[in-house]
C-alpha cells in the first residue's frame, strides 16, 4: 500500500479520509496504521508524538519507514477485509499519561486509597485519605507503615498481615481524626504470584454509624414511650371490680385475637383509649406500633396531612422531606382514632379508601402507598342519628362498626369507685412526694356522686381535694370543696383565692358546656370559644 487513503478504500470504508484522521486525532492515546509490511502510513497527534521522541527523528521522517521495534508490543489489530491483511492498527497508552489517568481517577474516588509496596513503604496515597485521615500526605509519602505506627502517625496497619496472609483484610475502628472508618487492604500479585503491593482501601462510614445510633435511640424511645403508653392498659392495672365492664373486657379480649376494625362507645371520661390500648396489648401484634390521635383536637386543615402524610413541599410551611403520616407510622400495628365523630366528612371518603383498600396517598403526592392498620374508633356522640342527618359517612359507619363495645358510664359501674379512687391517690401520694388517705366516709361520699364526667371528673376531683386539703387524711370533701364539676355553685370553706375560684367557674362552665353539647366543636361554640383552645383546657382540666 501506497498511502492511507489505498488503505482504507480497500477496507470498503465509506466514511471520508479527512473525516476519519480527524476522530483519531482527538484520541488522547497514541494510534499509528501501517500496511502488511509495517510501514507507517498514518499516526494520529499522539502517536506521532510517540514515535518521534522514540526514534529520536523528526515527525516527517516517521511516515513509509518501518514502525519502530520499542512499538511492536502497542495493541495491535489486523486489517483484515475478504480475509486478507491489507494492514495493522497500533494503540498505545503512554506510560505518562496512564500514571497521570491513574491518579486522576483515584484522586476523583470518595474513599480514600493508601498503597504500599510489600515492604510496607508508601507509594501513593489519594486526596480522599487526606480528608479522612487528617494527615497530609508530605507526612506519609516514602515513609514505612511500621514506622508510622511507632511515631503514632497511624494507629494501626495492615500491610504486613495482608503480605503474611496472601488474602484481603477488613476491620472496622475510629481514626484519630475521630471518624468511624471501614479499612480493607488488599494483596496486589505480580506474575510469578508473589505479592508486590497492598492497596488499602478506607471508607468513611461516620454519618452512617451516627444514623444507626439515632435509629437505635429512637427505636428504643419508641419502644418505651409504647410500653408506657400501654402500661395503664395492662391486665393488672386495669380497675375492673363491677359485672359491667368485666363483661367490656372480656369481649376485649377476644376481639384481640384478631383484625377486624372495632367501635367503642361511652360517654366522655368512660375509658375509651384504656380499652383500645387493652385490645392491642392482648392482640398478636401487641410489639408492633399503637398510634392514637384525637380527630377533635387537630384543625380539619391539618389532620388530612397527620393521617396521611404529605409530599416534599405539598404546601407552604411543609417540611421539604415530606412527611409520614399516622398511617404508615402504624402499619402492622393499630390506629386508635378517638372523637372519631368530629372528622370533616370530605375526610370521611380518604379513610374509607384505606378501610376499603388499604392504600392510601400523601398529600400533594400521586404515588399509592399499601398500609396494613387495624383501626380502633371511639365516640362519644350517635353515629347513627350521625348517618340519619348526613354529618357521617354510613358506609364509613358500618366499616368501623364490625365490632361495638359500649362502655358504661361510671354511675352503672359504682363499685369501681373506691378502686379507681384509690389508684389516683396513690399516683398523686408518689408524684407530690405525699402519703395522704381517704377515710371510709370520703369513699362513701364518692359513691353517692353521679359523675356525669365519669372517670375522667372523678380524678379531677380527687387532685382538687388532694392539693386543697391542708390534712393528711381525706374526711369530710365539703370542708374543702364540695359538688362536682357540673354543680351550679361553688361552696368553699372560708374566702377562697381569685386563682381558685377562677378556676373553679372555669371547670364548672366547660363540664357543662362538653354535658350539654357532647363534642368539643360545639362545646366550644356554646362558650364563644375556638375548638383548640376549649380542647386544650379541657385536657388540663379533665386528664384522662
Amino acid at each position: 500500500m501506497k498511502n492511507l487513503e489505498q488503505l482504507i478504500g480497500s477496507t470498503g470504508a465509506s466514511a471520508p479520509i479527512d473525516f476519519i484522521k480527524k476522530i483519531l486525532n482527538c484520541l488522547p492515546l497514541a494510534v499509528v496504521i501501517t500496511d502488511n509490511e509495517n510501514k507507517v502510513l498514518f499516526a494520529n497527534h499522539c502517536g506521532t508524538e510517540v514515535l518521534s521522541q522514540a526514534e529520536d527523528q523528526e515527525p516527517k521522517q516517521i511516515f513509509s519507514s518501518p514502525l519502530p521495534q520499542n512499538a511492536l508490543h502497542w495493541q495491535k489489530k489486523a486489517l483484515m477485509p475478504d480475509n486478507h491483511v491489507v494492514g495493522y492498527l497500533y494503540m498505545h497508552i503512554s506510560d505518562q499519561n496512564s500514571d497521570a489517568m491513574f491518579k486522576g481517577l483515584l484522586d476523583s474516588a470518595y474513599d480514600g486509597i493508601y498503597v504500599t509496596d510489600a515492604k510496607g513503604k508508601t507509594i501513593f496515597l489519594n486526596d480522599a485519605y487526606e480528608r479522612i485521615s487528617g494527615i497530609s500526605r508530605n507526612i506519609l509519602l516514602n515513609s514505612y507503615m511500621d514506622d508510622l505506627v511507632r511515631d503514632g502517625v497511624l494507629s494501626v496497619t495492615l500491610t504486613k498481615d495482608v503480605v503474611r496472609s496472601r488474602k484481603p483484610i477488613t476491620l472496622n475502628q475510629t481514626n484519630q481524626n475521630n471518624k468511624n472508618v471501614v479499612i480493607t487492604g488488599s494483596p496486589v500479585f505480580d506474575k510469578d504470584g508473589k505479592v508486590v503491593k497492598v492497596i488499602t482501601n478506607v471508607r468513611d462510614i461516620t454519618e452512617l454509624v451516627n444514623l444507626q445510633k439515632e435509629l437505635h435511640f429512637e427505636k428504643k424511645r419508641r419502644a418505651l414511650l409504647q410500653n408506657s403508653l400501654l402500661e395503664e392498659s395492662a391486665g393488672d392495672n386495669v380497675i375492673c371490680n363491677s359485672e359491667e365492664f368485666k363483661e367490656v373486657l372480656a369481649l376485649a379480649k377476644k376481639v384481640s385475637r384478631l383484625r377486624s376494625n372495632v367501635l367503642i362507645l361511652g360517654e366522655t371520661g368512660t375509658g375509651k383509649e384504656v380499652v383500645a390500648q387493652y385490645i392491642h396489648r392482648h392482640s398478636q401484634n401487641d410489639a408492633s406500633p399503637f398510634v392514637k390521635t384525637n380527630c377533635g383536637a387537630i384543625s380539619k386543615y391539618l389532620l388530612e396531612s397527620e393521617l396521611f402524610g404529605y409530599a416534599p413541599g405539598a404546601f407552604t410551611g411543609a417540611s421539604p422531606k415530606g412527611k409520614m403520616g399516622l398511617f404508615e407510622l402504624a402499619d402492622n400495628g393499630t390506629l386508635f382514632l378517638d372523637e372519631v365523630g368530629e372528622l370533616p366528612l370530605e375526610l370521611q371518603t380518604a379513610l374509607l379508601r384505606v378501610l376499603q383498600d388499604g392504600e392510601l396517598t400523601r398529600v400533594g403526592d400521586t404515588v399509592v402507598r399499601k398500609v396494613n392498620v387495624r383501626i380502633i374508633a371511639a365516640t362519644n356522640r350517635d353515629l347513627e342519628a350521625m348517618t340519619a342527618s348526613g354529618e357521617f359517612r354510613q358506609d364509613l359507619y358500618f366499616r368501623l362498626n364490625v365490632i361495638n363495645l359500649q362502655i358504661p358510664p361510671l354511675r352503672e359501674r359504682r363499685s369501681d369507685i373506691p378502686l379507681l379512687a384509690e389508684k389516683m391517690l396513690s399516683t398523686l401520694n408518689k408524684k407530690y412526694g405525699e402519703n395522704k388517705v381517704m377515710t371510709e366516709g370520703f369513699l362513701n361520699s364518692l359513691l353517692d356522686k353521679e359523675w356525669p364526667g365519669n372517670i375522667r371528673e372523678l380524678n379531677n376531683y380527687i387532685e382538687r381535694q388532694f392539693v386543697l386539703s391542708d390534712e393528711t387524711i381525706l374526711d369530710n370533701p365539703d370542708n374543702t370543696v364540695s359538688g362536682s364539676n357540673t354543680g351550679g355553685n361553688i361552696s368553699v370553706k372560708g374566702l377562697p383565692s381569685m386563682h381558685e375560684a377562677k378556676l373553679e367557674l372555669e371547670s364548672i362552665l366547660i363540664a357543662r358546656a362538653m354535658e350539654e353539647a357532647g363534642s368539643t366543636h360545639k362545646a366550644a361554640a356554646l362558650l364563644k370559644m375556638s375548638q383548640p383552645t376549649f380542647y386544650r383546657r379541657y385536657k388540663q382540666l379533665f386528664p384522662d
